[in-house]
């Protein structure tokens, strides 16, 4: 469980959130719906440990996290893609995995690819549709075994199909592990 208390930021002289006060449910998917502009994808970042609130507490499981826990316990998915275009799927897989505390086995790498109805993993990532290209951006986010899993944005720009493998392999992992994610849909 994730419960922010009294969550008070600002950019220069704009208030983006002030007292803000929720929580979010282990084991279950939370989708964070707003306009653009409305602040989502500010409290992704401050729950991931990215960005720093003014005022106010988060906390994870009853604790409040360190960088290092956040960082071991927390896979996050940005809405641009973060993966090296010059590189194979595979490296990028055994490059994102390296940096892992405790990594997935690569039984499950294929397990969640095969979820991810994505077999190429000797094709350059500079090659891949935008579809492909989200998908292993979120096997990415998973490599870590996270408590927590948030994504911003893990849809936008895609086509229908990469959208419902994307959705079948949340919908598995939310029994793993506690997911939040955006849209402006």
């Amino acid at each position: 469980m994730i419960e922010i208390n009294n969550l008070t930021k600002r950019y220069r002289n704009k208030q983006i959130f002030h007292h803000l006060s929720m929580s979010f449910d282990s084991n279950r998917l939370t989708i964070l719906l707003g306009d653009n502009g409305a602040g989502k994808s500010t409290l992704l970042r401050m729950i991931a440990g990215i960005e720093k609130a003014n005022n106010g507490s988060i906390t994870y499981f009853g604790e409040k996290w360190n960088q290092r826990q956040i960082q071991n316990h927390i896979g996050y998915v940005p809405q641009d893609i973060a993966l090296f275009e010059h590189m194979t799927v595979a490296e990028n897989i055994k490059f994102f995995k390296s940096l892992c505390k405790t990594p997935i086995s690569n039984t499950t790498i294929n397990e969640y690819l095969q979820q991810l109805n994505f077999d190429d993993t000797s094709a350059k990532v500079s090659t891949l549709s935008g579809g492909n290209k989200r998908k292993i951006n979120i096997l990415v986010g998973l490599l870590g075994q996270p408590q927590i899993l948030i994504l911003d944005e893990p849809t936008v720009g895609i086509d229908l199909k990469s959208r419902h493998d994307i959705h079948q392999l949340l919908n598995i992992m939310k029994s793993k592990c506690l997911i939040i994610l955006t849209t402006h849909h």
